[in-house]
């Protein structure tokens, strides 16, 4: 129930405003046909594997070792399919790789996306809902761990967070998102963009105790105000940064995006000792990088995304960050979608 619950929220979301938002695409659709190819009329297909990165890092004043929290996820396998705006996809985790769940524990997670990509705009919306984390660098941290022992596990650790990213593509007509990332486009030279895209990330993290365990704490001395337990975060603001695609023999490409920005952060959480609530700025990032070869009818490549949805928070002293972190390997093929006959026949 709490999967449907989720999937209908994250549904209706985009219903409200789709419609504008397309509009809008739409009127943004003329491009240098010198510099880009269009397939949005034919079905684009890829079948891919993704790894998925989920950390929640505690950085101590002292500069050591961090503390590094993750869900036990496996690779997973996935396929999409994109034709026109919509896309429809399935990942499933991979059959043939071992979750080690005695040694990591289990978790559960929910992984909601929705994507629409035009010319000069792109979205994406974002929701995940994760529970059951363990501590991943235990054998940086702990000098009595070692290979083969069970990690620190915290089952009673959670984390709901949803995001928004609208990508605005200033040298659309030369520069494609769409021909490095989803590729129904191709491009066939080299260009680059500045990019502007405001966003926002809210997330809600809460645990039965402190994330931080004893023996951490008596080595680094952490106050007991510095013992986050639980918080809410509203990050938002707007980046700026630029995109660039090298193109070789109009098929094969590697394309890199840096995207720095200022953010305004408000927050409610709880420590070991007390309940705190602010505001303050901050300075976020976000990156994509791929390579590959998109030829006319066959595609593949390896691409990823650093940084989406961080969350940056300092205690006192301690830092305390939430990032996700994504690598596809992907390939694809696209074919062309039969057109219906004319009703009308002359007699």
């Amino acid at each position: 129930m709490r999967f449907f619950r989720f999937a209908l929220l994250f549904m209706l979301i985009p219903v409200i405003g789709t419609a504008q938002f397309r509009n809008l695409i739409n009127h943004l659709t003329e491009v240098d046909s010198n510099y880009l190819v269009s397939y949005r009329d034919d079905v684009t297909a890829r079948f891919y594997f993704v790894s998925e990165e989920v950390n929640f890092g505690v950085h101590p004043p002292s500069g050591e070792h961090m503390l590094l929290y993750t869900p036990n996820n496996d690779l997973k396998i996935g396929f999409d399919v994109f034709h026109k705006w919509w896309r429809i996809g399935l990942a499933v985790n991979n059959p043939f790789a071992g979750s080690d769940r005695a040694e990591k524990g289990s978790s559960s997670i929910i992984d909601i996306r929705l994507n629409a990509y035009g010319n000069a705009l792109a979205l994406d919306l974002s929701l995940q809902d994760q529970s059951g984390f363990f501590l991943k660098n235990m054998a940086e941290i702990s000098p009595d761990w070692k290979q083969g022992d069970d990690y620190l596990k915290r089952p009673d650790m959670h984390i709901f967070s949803f995001g928004a990213i609208i990508y605005y593509i200033h040298n659309y007509k030369k520069h494609s998102f769409k021909g490095a990332f989803i590729h129904n486009e191709r491009q066939l030279k080299s260009s680059g963009s500045f990019i502007i895209s405001p966003s926002f990330v809210y997330l809600n993290m809460r645990s039965n105790y402190t994330l931080i365990p004893t023996f951490y704490t008596d080595a680094y001395n952490l106050p007991e105000n510095e013992l986050l337990q639980s918080g809410k975060f509203l990050t938002f603001g707007v980046s700026v940064g630029y995109s660039y695609t090298y193109i070789l023999n109009k098929s094969f490409y590697a394309s890199f995006s840096f995207i720095p920005g200022v953010f305004w952060q408000s927050y409610k959480y709880e420590t070991y000792a007390d309940k705190i609530k602010g505001s303050n700025p901050t300075v976020l990032w976000t990156g994509r990088s791929a390579i590959g070869y998109n030829g006319e009818k066959f595609y593949m490549g390896l691409g990823g995304i650093w940084g989406f949805k961080n969350t940056r928070l300092e205690i006192g002293q301690s830092n305390f960050n939430y990032d996700l972190n994504q690598i596809r390997l992907w390939i694809g093929t696209r074919f062309n979608v039969p057109k219906k006959p004319s009703s009308s026949l002359k007699k």
